[in-house]
């Protein structure tokens, strides 16, 4: 059963990759490669710094969000700096791995417990935590895309129906998350499963999830400024995204205003959001980036070149991040059995 498991597990993740490889062909097919390669080589060394230094920033947010999330730690620079750290390596294996943050964020917990003393129910606390305000902050930033692509009237129908769609899927599910997160719908549920199917090993199981949900309850309940403190940075995180684009068209000779970027950088997040099956949404980001870039004003040939700036820098800082795990003498097989 097991070996057919992993076989079932090894056929999706090549079928997916095969699909992101397949799209990505499509892609290039349609540009003009000579004028891609024209305008990656004249990018400056001082434009790739500055690159870095922006993402660096935006990274920096995110990790202020996550800390606030930990009550009982104060938000100081020696942890922010080992959360940094952390995060690297989690968001690393992200990268490397399908299905999104189901890959990392077990080795972000195992990270915590082994090297900073963070115990597996506080360190799940708030990683749910983080990716629960994380995505509040992304259907925050989603809808406000949906409402510039509308008022300004920059993309094609299909698109702008897609990103409305998101935005509103997006803002109920968080609304009927907080809600849920209010009432105890988890507990509800988990007691009415108990009492059909529950046995020991259940009770166990339940009583972890019950813990958990009690943080997050807190947490928004109890620290409200922290609450809102970590949702703003989250938002600002998401935003860095769109700061990107703009500072990349800049240096690529493109120039949009600030507001398109947006709109393209809402379209890119909803359609990774979409195709979290694919490893690294490798195909798609690419695909959406070249048609809202195009549809904005530009040209395939920008788009390809922007999409892979952003795929070159996601690369060079997740190889980073899988360096500072070799120094932790990451096991990144035990961390995920252990989490």
């Amino acid at each position: 059963m097991a070996g057919a498991a992993t076989l079932r597990s090894l056929l999706g993740s090549v079928l997916a990759l095969a699909v992101g490889l397949a799209l990505l062909a499509v892609v290039i097919a349609h540009s003009d490669l000579g004028q891609v390669a024209d305008l990656l080589t004249g990018l400056s060394f001082g434009g790739a710094l500055a690159v870095m230094a922006l993402f660096s920033l935006a990274w920096a947010a995110e990790i202020v969000a996550w800390a606030l999330t930990f009550t009982a730690r104060a938000v100081r620079g020696l942890w922010l700096w080992q959360l940094w750290l952390v995060n690297m390596v989690g968001e690393a294996m992200n990268v490397v791995m399908p299905f999104g943050s189901l890959g990392g964020e077990p080795v972000k917990a195992w990270l915590l417990k082994r090297h900073y003393e963070v115990g597996y129910r506080e360190a799940a606390a708030t990683l749910v935590l983080m990716q629960t305000l994380l995505a509040l902050a992304e259907a925050l930033f989603v809808a406000i895309g949906a409402l510039l692509a509308a008022a300004l009237g920059i993309l094609p129908p299909a698109i702008e129906h897609l990103l409305s769609g998101a935005a509103l899927a997006l803002v109920v599910l968080m609304g009927l998350a907080m809600l849920g997160l209010h009432q105890r719908w988890l507990r509800r549920g988990l007691d009415a499963f108990e009492q059909r199917f529950g046995g020991p090993r259940y009770a166990a199981v339940k009583d972890s999830l019950h813990e958990v949900e009690a943080a997050l309850a807190d947490f928004a309940r109890a620290q409200p400024r922290r609450f809102a403190g970590s949702t703003l940075l989250f938002l600002v995180n998401w935003i860095g995204g769109a700061a990107e684009i703009w500072l990349l068209l800049h240096l690529l000779g493109a120039a949009l205003p600030f507001a398109h970027c947006w709109v393209a950088e809402a379209a890119v997040v909803t359609i990774r959001s979409l195709t979290f099956f694919l490893p690294a949404q490798l195909g798609s980001v690419e695909a959406v980036t070249v048609y809202v870039v195009s549809a904005l004003g530009g040209s395939a040939e920008i788009g390809l070149a922007l999409a892979a700036l952003r795929r070159a820098r996601e690369l060079a800082w997740s190889a980073l991040g899988l360096g500072v795990g070799a120094a932790y003498h990451l096991d990144w097989r035990a961390a995920a059995r252990q989490s």
